[in-house]
């Protein structure tokens, strides 16, 4: 929960060598307290959980996943000035250091059950296999716009879609107290489906040289 995400903002660092990316970074965490703060001083963190599959699934969609990740780098496109390919590439660390602090405020506030595996690290690994798979389908949506392969751009567009809501789907799982076998279960293929959208990915590059 307070190791991974950011092991993996470390070890990326170091491979990007890039010094252009610090001030997203430094964006990432500063919006990420804003929000913590804001959320720790104005909003009731704790909620009666409905014996609703619909409702908890929006409501973790709308909280912790698709509404920070929305706003957040929405508004990042809008101010930024610099280029697409730059504001692409910003998407995975800018995320990946406001989770670090999101993710684990998150957790502490609003879970019942902080001490098992779950919040521990089964929901901590499903959010950076998210954040994997939005920064990778971010550029070849941009790739593929800019080659005008529409199909393929809308291929991608629909995988970060599912990248998005299945989190929540499986935290709804847990939430209702579904079978944790299976749980586990779906969290291991969509962890594992990660690399074969790397080579999906290195697919898709291919197409896009033709």
């Amino acid at each position: 929960m307070f190791l991974l995400l950011p092991l993996i903002l470390a070890a990326w660092c170091f491979y990007k060598k890039d010094s252009h990316l610090i001030p997203v970074i430094v964006a990432g965490l500063v919006t990420a307290v804003l929000v913590c703060g804001f959320r720790a001083f104005f909003l009731y963190s704790h909620r009666v959980i409905p014996f609703s599959f619909e409702k908890n699934m929006m409501y973790l969609l709308v909280h912790q996943t698709l509404l920070p990740v929305v706003l957040i780098y929405g508004v990042f496109f809008l101010v930024s000035r610099d280029a697409i390919s730059y504001k692409v590439e910003a998407l995975f660390p800018l995320l990946l250091s406001f989770y670090m602090l999101y993710l684990p405020y998150t957790i502490l506030s609003t879970s019942e059950k902080i001490f098992t595996t779950f919040p521990l690290m089964v929901k901590p690994l499903l959010f950076a296999v998210m954040i994997f798979s939005l920064g990778l389908s971010a550029k070849h949506i941009e790739k593929n716009f800019a080659a005008k392969k529409y199909f393929f751009a809308a291929v991608w567009i629909l995988i970060s879609i599912i990248c998005i809501v299945f989190p929540s789907v499986v935290e709804t799982m847990y939430l209702l107290d579904m079978s944790y076998f299976l749980i586990l279960i779906i969290s291991g293929v969509y962890t594992l489906a990660l690399p074969v959208l790397f080579i999906f990915s290195r697919l898709g590059k291919a197409i896009i040289k033709e």
